[in-house]
């Protein structure tokens, strides 16, 4: 009986779920945990100081501030080309060639011409004379002529241009000098007067192979080769490649002090028929010949 009533009870009673039991873990542990888990830093890394921009960027702003005004004076003393194409160097009219200023110009570039180096390289060769071209012309002419009165002056041709010749007039050298105030585009000295130096400087080497010093002009070409700036000396090198009875054929460059090449041209000179019956003491004045040489043409001749 009392194995009955004890029954029921125990059906009645609830189940007890089994609970595994917990792991405690003491702060410390988990501690060393943590740091286990995590990579540890490496010595570089951590004894790398971080780098600050500021000092960096101040270092730059300091280099453009210095490196501004270098360049501006820098370009203002000798600009280049380029910069003198764009914006042109302001120049004043050129004086009149009979005042105290225009005087001491023309003074001036005289004594630059022959301080050159090449004037005094042409002075050391042998079979080879110097001479001026129109320095001697007839005053009485010198306003009707393009080369040795219109265009000369302080600022344009200033001086008589400086030459040199073989002894046999096969090749020449001249030096002149071309002034601001033959330029075309301003601070460049324009292509028609390059053209004019060239047919001045052909026409001596070819005139002077001729036995009466008279000749014109049949061709003239030229190639550009860069622009030729103004205020400057160039170099005019002719050499003589012809001659087939009254035709002349010569060639020349033209070239600034340092060799730059500026232009290069070819022409055919002709003596006229009539020449023979023309004075030619003017033209021999204008093309500054030696008077007490013999003449080198009438030489080969015989």
């Amino acid at each position: 009986m009392a194995l009955r009533l004890a029954l029921p009870a125990l059906r009645a009673a609830p189940r007890l779920t089994p609970v595994a039991p917990r792991r405690a873990f003491s702060s410390t542990t988990r501690a060393l945990a943590d740091a286990v888990a995590q990579p540890a830093p490496s010595f570089a890394g951590a004894a790398k100081p971080k780098s600050s921009g500021a000092g960096r960027r101040w270092g730059i702003r300091l280099a453009v501030l210095l490196a501004v005004p270098v360049a501006y004076f820098a370009g203002a003393v000798a600009p280049p080309n380029v910069v003198l194409l764009l914006s042109p160097r302001y120049s004043p009219p050129p004086p009149d060639k009979d005042s105290k200023h225009g005087k001491a110009l023309t003074e001036d570039v005289e004594r630059e011409l022959q301080d050159l180096f090449v004037v005094a390289e042409m002075r050391t060769k042998k079979d080879w004379y110097e001479a001026r071209p129109y320095e001697r012309f007839d005053p009485q002419k010198v306003h009707n002529s393009l080369t040795a009165g219109s265009l000369r002056g302080p600022g344009k041709l200033a001086i008589p241009p400086l030459a040199f010749a073989k002894n046999d007039e096969t090749e020449a050298v001249l030096i002149v000098h071309l002034g601001r105030a033959l330029c075309g585009h301003d601070g460049i000295i324009h292509g028609g007067l390059i053209a004019t130096v060239f047919d001045e400087s052909l026409a001596r080497n070819a005139l002077m192979n001729i036995d009466t010093h008279i000749g014109v002009t049949a061709t003239l070409t030229l190639n550009y080769r860069s622009p030729c700036m103004a205020d400057q000396f160039v170099v005019v090198r002719t050499k003589l490649d012809d001659k087939n009875g009254r035709k002349i054929r010569v060639s020349g460059t033209m070239e600034t002090l340092d060799g730059e090449r500026i232009a290069d041209a070819h022409a055919l000179f002709v003596e006229p028929k009539w020449a023979q019956f023309l004075q030619s003491s003017g033209v021999t004045e204008a093309l500054g010949a030696p008077t007490s040489r013999p003449n080198p043409a009438a030489e080969r001749a015989v």
